[in-house]
C-alpha cells in the first residue's frame, strides 16, 4: 500500500500549505507584522486577496519561529493537534453541563468522526481549524452568563476570526443562538421573568464582547473586506425566493457529506424530538438549529450571497453534538416517554423517503435501536450505532475520493533542493524577471502558488479572490489556455507570447521547454523575454487595440505597448499583418463523439526557429454533464461540465505553440465526449531574423535594486534615451504609488491590465510602493477595540457599555466617511 501524508491533493498542496509558507517568507524578508503586497504571486497582488488562507492564523504564527521546519509539515502536525483539542474541549464543555462521563466521551467521538472534521483537517483546513476556538467561545458564553466575565468569550472569538474569518460568521451565529438559550436558562434558574426590555438589554450587553473581538480583528477584516469588494468574483446565479425559503431536502449533503454537518440521521431525530420538550428554552434551541440547517436562506447569507452550499453549516456541528449529548442524558434519566421518543424516528424516515438508500437504511436501523433502547434502557446503543455508520462512511468516502497525497510525491514537491537552485540562479540575475516551474499537470497544479524565494516571481495564481484587471486580461483579452476545470486556477501559461510579455525568463523543468535553452541541469532560460519593467515609445492605442481579433490581439504585444492616451505608431497594422500567415488545418468544423481520447496528426507549413503556431476555435458541448478537453502539442484547454460549482466558462479554446526548426506536423488529442468544434482559425506568426527584445519593443531595462526591493516596495533605476512609458507586467491597481526621482507620478493602465507611468529622457530612480486599502483604518479600529477590551476589564458591564456607545458614536462618524471614500 502506498504511503500517504495527512494532506490532500489540489487545494491543500497548492493553497493551504503554500500560502502560509509565503507569508512566513514575507515576514523573514521584511520583519513587518502587517504585509501589504504579494509581489511574487499572480504577477503581484494585494496580499489581502490571500488572507483567507491564514494570513494571521494564530495556529500558523508559531511556525515563524521554526524556520528549519517545513510549513507543510508543521500544518499537518497542527491539524492533528487541533482534532485532539476539539475532542478534549468538547468533552469538557459537555461535562460542565452535567453530561455523564460515558455519554460525554461517546458524543465527543461522534463529534470527531462527523463528516467534516477529519476529512477537512487534511483537505480544506480552514473549514475546521477554527473549531477549538469556537468551542472555547461557547464555554466563554457559559462563563459570561454565569459569572459576568467576558474575557474568554472576547479572546476566543478574536482567535476564531483570525483562524478563519469566513467561517467565523457562522460561528458567531452559533454563539448568538446559544447565547439566547443561556439567557433563558439563567432567567429560569434565578426565577426571573423574561421581558422584552430585559431580553433586549441583555442581548446588547452580550453582543459587546463579541463586537469588541470583531473590532480588535479590524487589522485583518477591513483590508480583507476592501480586497473582496475590489477583487475579481464570479457572477453569482440568481436565486428565487422559493429556493431560499423552501426547506433543503438534500439530507445526504447535510447529514453525511463532509461539505455539510455530517452527523447521521440521529441529528435530525434529536432536533425533531426537541420540539416535544416541556421547557421553552430547550424547544427554542432545537427549533433555531432546525431552521438554520434546513432553510437555504441561511446558507445563502452565510456564503455572502455567492451560492447555496452547506459548508457554512459546519460551525453548527458542536451545538448539534451538544443537543445529542443532552438527548442521551434525557434518555438515560428516562425523561422522554416511549411515543415521544419513537415518533421522531418515524418522522425522520418519512422526511427522507425517496432520498438516498443509505439514509433510509440509517434511519431504519436507528428506529430499531430506539425500540431496543425502550426495551433495555441502555442509551449508549443510540450513539454507538451512528458512530459505526460514520466510521463506515468515512472509510468508504476516503477510499473513493483518494484525496491524500502520496508521501513520495510530497517529498519531491517540497524538496529544498529547488530552493537552492532558485537562489543560485536568481543570485546571478541582475535584471527583473520571473521564474516558474513546469512539470506534469499534477505537479503544475501543486505549484500554482509555490514560491521558493522572495526573489522568485511568478505569473500563476490559484485563489478565490484576485486582481480583476489581471483575471480579465488572462481570460478575456489575451485568452490564455485554460487546462483546469476550476475557473479560479490560473495556470503557468505555455503560450510563448504570454511568457515573453510576463518576463518568464527561467523555467525549472525535468523536460525540454519549447523556446527555452537549458543552462543548468533542469534550468531553462529564454533571454529574449521582456523584463518585468522596461521603457518604450513603441505604442498602439487602446482604441486601435480594441479593434484587433485573434491572433493579432496576442501578437500585438510582441511589437507594441498598449497605452490609453497616445497615437499608434505609423504602419502598425501593416507590421502586424506582415508577420501572420493564415494556414488551413482541415478542421474548420468537426464533430467528436467518442468514449475515449483520440489523437490526430495534422500538416503545417515548414516552420523556422522561433515561429509560433496560433489556433483558436469554439467548442459546443452536447453532453453538458461531462468535461471535455482538446490538447494541441501537449497544451490543454478544458471546458467544465455545466453544473460544476466552479464552471470555467472556457467555450473558446486558444493555443499558441512554439515551433521547432523544420517542423511540419502537429499532434492534436481530442478528449472523450460529445462535442463540436466550430469557427476554427489557424495561423503561423513568422519571426523576423532581427527580432529580439532589445531591438524592437524593449528600449531600456529597469534595473532592480534588490536590497531596497522587499515587501510592498519595488525600487530600481532606468536610463532612457527618449521620453516614453515605463511598462510593467505587474497587474494594475489604483493603490500603487510610483515616485520618479522622489516625485510622485500619475499611474496609468498599460497593455490592457498592467501598471505603467510616463518617464522622461535620462537616468531615473524609481520606487513603486503598494498600500493595501483599509489597512490603516483597520489598525485604528483594532487599537480602539483593544482599548474597549481593557476598559471592559476595569468597569462594570453597564458602565462599560456606556463608554463603548460614546466612543463608537464619535469613532464611526469620523471613520465611516474615510471607509466610504476608500471603497468608492
Amino acid at each position: 500500500m502506498t504511503e500517504k501524508i495527512f494532506g490532500s491533493n489540489v487545494d491543500w498542496l497548492s493553497q493551504h500549505s503554500v500560502f502560509p509558507e509565503y507569508f512566513r517568507q514575507q515576514f523573514y524578508e521584511t520583519g513587518t507584522v502587517f504585509p501589504e503586497f504579494a509581489a511574487n504571486i499572480g504577477g503581484g497582488q494585494n496580499i489581502y486577496n490571500f488572507a483567507y488562507y491564514g494570513l494571521y492564523n494564530p495556529l500558523f504564527l508559531p511556525a515563524y519561529f521554526l524556520p528549519f521546519v517545513k510549513m507543510s509539515d508543521y500544518i499537518m502536525l497542527v491539524s492533528i493537534l487541533c482534532l485532539v483539542a476539539d475532542v478534549v474541549l468538547f468533552c469538557k464543555w459537555t461535562r460542565n453541563h452535567g453530561v455523564s462521563k460515558g455519554n460525554s466521551i461517546l458524543t465527543s467521538i461522534l463529534f470527531l468522526l462527523a463528516g467534516p472534521m477529519i476529512f477537512h483537517s487534511y483537505t480544506h483546513i480552514m473549514f475546521v481549524n477554527y473549531m477549538p476556538f469556537l468551542i472555547l467561545s461557547l464555554m466563554g458564553t457559559d462563563r459570561y452568563f454565569q459569572k459576568k466575565k467576558s474575557g474568554l468569550l472576547t479572546g476566543s472569538v478574536f482567535l476564531m476570526i483570525m483562524t478563519s474569518f469566513y467561517f467565523s460568521i457562522g460561528g458567531i451565529l452559533v454563539l448568538f443562538i446559544y447565547g439566547v438559550f443561556q439567557y433563558l436558562d439563567i432567567q429560569e434558574k434565578q426565577r426571573k421573568k423574561v421581558t422584552a426590555k430585559s431580553f433586549f438589554l441583555s442581548g446588547i450587553l452580550f453582543c459587546i464582547p463579541i463586537l469588541t473581538a470583531v473590532m480588535i480583528s479590524g487589522f485583518l477584516l477591513i483590508p480583507t473586506a476592501m480586497a473582496l469588494l475590489k477583487g475579481e468574483h464570479r457572477a453569482t446565479p440568481s436565486v428565487s425566493l422559493a429556493e431560499l425559503f423552501l426547506p433543503d431536502s438534500d439530507y445526504m449533503q447535510i447529514l453525511y457529506s463532509p461539505y455539510g454537518i455530517g452527523l447521521t440521521t440521529l441529528a435530525l431525530t434529536v432536533l425533531i424530538t426537541g420540539f416535544t420538550y416541556k421547557k421553552w428554552k430547550e424547544k427554542y434551541l432545537h427549533i433555531a438549529c432546525f431552521l438554520v440547517i434546513l432553510l437555504p436562506a441561511f446558507q445563502y447569507v452565510l456564503n455572502g450571497g455567492l451560492y447555496i452550499r452547506g459548508k457554512v453549516l459546519i460551525p453548527m456541528l458542536p451545538l448539534l453534538c451538544y443537543l445529542i449529548a443532552m438527548y442521551l442524558e434525557k434518555q438515560r434519566n428516562k425523561e422522554i416517554p416511549f411515543w415521544q421518543g419513537i415518533l421522531p424516528f418515524m418522522v425522520t424516515i418519512i422526511m427522507i423517503t425517496r432520498r438516498e438508500s443509505f439514509l433510509l437504511i440509517d434511519a431504519g436501523v436507528m428506529l430499531f435501536c430506539g425500540l431496543l433502547f425502550y426495551k433495555n434502557h441502555k442509551e449508549k446503543i443510540l450513539i454507538l450505532v451512528p458512530i459505526g455508520f460514520l466510521l463506515l462512511y468515512g472509510i468508504a468516502m476516503g477510499k473513493e475520493s483518494n484525496q491524500m497525497v502520496e508521501k513520495e510525491a510530497y517529498l519531491q514537491l517540497t524538496d529544498k533542493d529547488y530552493s537552492c537552485i532558485v537562489d543560485e540562479i536568481l543570485g546571478k540575475e541582475e535584471g527583473f524577471y520571473r521564474m516558474e516551474q513546469a512539470g506534469t499537470r499534477k505537479t503544475d497544479t501543486a505549484n500554482l502558488n509555490r514560491i521558493w524565494s522572495v526573489e522568485q516571481y511568478s505569473s500563476s495564481i490559484y485563489s478565490s479572490t484576485y486582481n480583476e484587471a489581471y483575471q480579465n486580461f488572462r481570460k478575456d483579452t489575451f485568452q490564455v489556455e485554460q487546462p483546469y476545470r476550476n475557473i479560479f486556477m490560473q495556470a503557468r501559461a505555455q503560450n510563448p507570447i504570454f511568457q515573453k510579455l510576463m518576463g518568464v525568463k527561467y523555467i525549472l523543468s525535468e523536460e525540454d521547454v519549447p523556446g527555452y535553452q537549458e543552462i543548468e541541469e533542469n534550468v531553462y532560460e529564454n533571454p529574449e523575454v521582456y523584463p518585468i519593467a522596461y521603457a518604450t515609445n513603441q505604442y498602439l492605442s487602446e482604441q486601435d487595440y480594441s479593434t484587433l481579433e485573434f491572433p493579432y490581439n496576442q501578437t500585438a504585444f510582441l511589437d507594441f505597448a498598449i497605452v490609453k492616451d497616445g497615437s499608434s505608431c505609423a504602419g502598425w497594422k501593416e507590421k502586424l499583418q506582415s508577420k501572420i500567415q493564415e494556414i488551413n488545418l482541415g478542421l474548420e468544423q468537426k464533430e467528436i463523439k467518442s468514449k475515449r481520447s483520440r489523437s490526430k496528426k495534422l500538416s503545417i507549413p515548414k516552420a523556422n526557429k522561433g515561429d509560433i503556431l496560433l489556433i483558436q476555435f469554439d467548442v459546443e458541448n452536447h453532453n453538458t454533464s461531462q468535461d471535455i478537453f482538446v490538447d494541441v502539442e501537449g497544451i490543454r484547454n478544458k471546458l467544465t461540465k455545466k453544473e460544476h460549482i466552479y464552471y470555467n466558462e472556457n467555450e473558446t479554446f486558444t493555443y499558441a505553440v512554439m515551433l521547432e526548426e523544420g517542423q511540419t506536423k502537429i499532434q492534436i488529442n481530442f478528449g472523450k465526449g460529445t462535442y463540436e468544434i466550430k469557427n476554427l482559425k489557424s495561423y503561423i506568426w513568422r519571426k523576423d531574423k532581427e527580432d529580439s527584445k532589445n531591438q524592437t519593443l524593449c528600449q531600456s531595462d529597469f534595473i532592480l535594486e534588490k536590497q531596497a526591493t522587499k515587501g510592498n516596495k519595488i525600487a530600481g533605476t532606468i536610463e532612457t534615451k527618449e521620453a516614453g512609458t515605463l511598462i510593467t507586467s505587474i497587474p494594475f491597481d489604483e493603490n500603487f504609488i510610483v515616485s520618479i526621482d522622489g516625485k510622485k507620478t500619475e499611474t496609468e493602465k498599460v497593455n490592457a491590465a498592467f501598471l505603467g507611468v510616463k518617464v522622461e529622457k535620462g537616468i531615473h530612480n524609481i520606487e513603486i510602493i503598494y498600500h493595501s486599502p483599509g489597512l490603516k483604518t483597520g489598525e485604528i479600529i483594532s487599537v480602539i477595540g483593544l482599548l474597549f477590551w481593557f476598559l471592559g476589564r476595569k468597569l462594570k458591564v453597564r458602565e462599560y457599555a456606556g463608554v463603548i456607545c460614546c466612543f463608537r458614536a464619535v469613532f464611526l462618524s469620523v471613520h465611516f466617511l474615510e471607509f466610504w471614500l476608500e471603497i468608492s
